[in-house]
């Protein structure tokens, strides 16, 4: 039977792992829990480890060094119940026979949940209703739309945006993409329409919601142009990445009254007291409450190991090509 040490603490553990999936992993595997609440620093986590076959580490938690790769011989999988893993492969890592999985596509089922959420609040103007009639008998905006009547616009087919297009289709919304690196014939598969011009999806759509990686290449993808091309009444989301966007550039045109937008994150994060997405009556600025811990992550995590101990692959095996285009 596979030998996993789950490197987690247990009260971090009790945010990612129901009752039901520990059970599961303990059926599928031999387990070892971390039963304290600190952090295993190098030294106690190469010793937790040493015997084990699979490490399930997370935020916060070890990660694959030379010191622990060295003490533990036998491990051949690394799961972060967490997002990125970038941070893993340096020269430490080149070489060895250890699969890096992610379980960043668990995390883009909470993000997607909560910009579904918005993108119904936003496209509806419920919140400038809402303002609104705290000093008035507000009438019903003529502008609203429902999501079978909207167009959305994703930026980046990452899980995250796939995910947001999966969550969408059952409305009925048309989905605009634009994401450079996927095939048009597979964003159809997907229920999206692939659009070559950033300027063009920010210009057609009601809604855009940006989830792209961040990377040099998506420095400030988003500019002045983009901002200035986006429809009056449109609905701007971000939940990736502060500094993917211009947020000087958006701003500006927020101060318009032409726009609304959800921001979950900013440039730097958090954002400056005095910055004006703080109070701008139409921002909901959030603290990067998005993403984080679910069920959902120790679902994959179980997945995954259950994958490995058949011979199989786990869902995002993460290697060296792949670090230049993702978070």
């Amino acid at each position: 039977m596979v030998k996993v040490g789950v490197l987690i603490p247990q009260m971090a553990c009790a945010e990612l792992f129901s009752e039901e999936r520990r059970a599961k992993l303990e059926s599928i595997a031999q387990v070892t829990w971390n039963d304290s609440d600190k952090q295993l620093d190098e030294d106690e986590a190469a010793a937790f480890l040493r015997d084990c076959d699979v490490a399930i580490g997370s935020w916060k938690t070890a990660i694959p060094t030379k010191r622990i790769l060295d003490s533990c011989g036998n491990l051949k999988l690394w799961e972060h119940a967490a997002g990125s893993v970038k941070h893993f492969f340096t020269d430490d890592l080149r070489d060895r026979q250890l699969q890096i999985a992610s379980c960043a596509p668990a995390i883009a089922k909470t993000v997607a949940e909560m910009v579904l959420g918005e993108l119904i609040v936003g496209l509806r103007k419920i919140i400038p209703n809402s303002q609104q009639n705290r000093t008035e008998k507000g009438k019903k905006p003529a502008n609203k739309l429902y999501l079978a009547k909207a167009t959305v616009g994703i930026v980046g087919a990452s899980w995250v945006g796939r995910q947001v297009a999966g969550l969408l289709r059952p409305f009925g919304t048309r989905i605009l993409l634009y994401d450079p690196y996927m095939p048009a014939e597979n964003a159809a598969k997907l229920g999206m329409t692939k659009v070559d011009s950033l300027l063009e999806l920010c210009a057609t759509s009601d809604a855009i919601t940006v989830h792209t990686p961040k990377t040099n290449e998506t420095y400030h993808l988003l500019k002045e142009a983009e901002f200035a091309a986006m429809k009056d009444d449109a609905i701007f989301i971000n939940t990736s990445r502060g500094d993917c966007i211009d947020e000087n550039a958006l701003i500006r045109e927020l101060q318009k009254g032409r726009l609304f937008a959800f921001l979950d994150v900013s440039d730097p994060e958090p954002a400056h007291l005095d910055n004006p997405i703080r109070t701008l009556p139409n921002v909901v600025y959030t603290s990067h409450l998005a993403g984080g811990t679910s069920y959902h992550i120790g679902d994959q995590a179980v997945s995954d190991i259950e994958a490995y101990a058949s011979g199989k692959r786990p869902l995002m095996v993460v290697d060296w090509s792949m670090l230049a285009t993702m978070a």
